[in-house]
């Protein structure tokens, strides 16, 4: 090997092990744009459930108290309620749910998501694309769905994103919605 071979492979080898290590932490710094450290709550009704309650953070939340829930619908799917309330710290404590299912029976469930989120963060599959300055058009829902006997907890949130085409200066919107937990009783 002669000396200038050598002193390139003395140089550039930590030169290039930096830009690799650079490019790791970039990456990691990406996944962190999709943490979220508040967010709004939302509940949804479907299949004959009444007197839906959900108390979390010391607050108390109500829904079909005065009618029946109608069917889900596919077009259901995905749904963020209407009006949702907020903001939270993520995750504040347990959330303690009754409700009674379309048999009459009346049930009671708790989830824990700092359990069952440990980590929260919004799933996406193109982190690198998230607008860093302002991930989040408002603050992520975490919605809770009552469905006859069934409850189910997703997150939905609406990311800014860069466009893939360099020619469009404006954000895109793309929403997110995932489960995050479920339970039949």
């Amino acid at each position: 090997m002669n000396i200038s071979a050598f002193l390139a492979k003395k140089a550039f080898g930590p030169l290039f092990f930096g830009i690799l290590l650079l490019q790791g932490c970039a990456a990691m710094a990406k996944d962190d744009v999709l943490k979220f450290s508040t967010h709004n709550i939302g509940l949804t009704c479907y299949s004959g459930v009444t007197n839906a309650w959900l108390m979390y953070a010391g607050k108390i939340s109500k829904l079909c108290f005065t009618e029946v829930a109608r069917e889900k619908l596919s077009t259901d799917v995905n749904r963020v309620p209407g009006s949702t309330s907020g903001s939270y710290k993520a995750f504040t404590g347990p959330m303690e749910m009754k409700w009674r299912s379309r048999d009459g029976s009346e049930l009671s469930h708790t989830v824990d998501l700092i359990k069952e989120v440990p980590d929260p963060r919004i799933k996406y599959d193109h982190p690198e694309r998230v607008y860093a300055k302002q991930p989040f058009f408002g603050d992520p829902t975490v919605v809770v769905e009552y469905d006859d006997r069934t409850v189910n907890v997703y997150i939905a949130a609406t990311l800014q994103v860069i466009p893939v085409d360099p020619a469009n200066k404006s954000v895109e919107y793309v929403d997110t919605y995932s489960l995050v937990y479920s339970r039949t009783l």
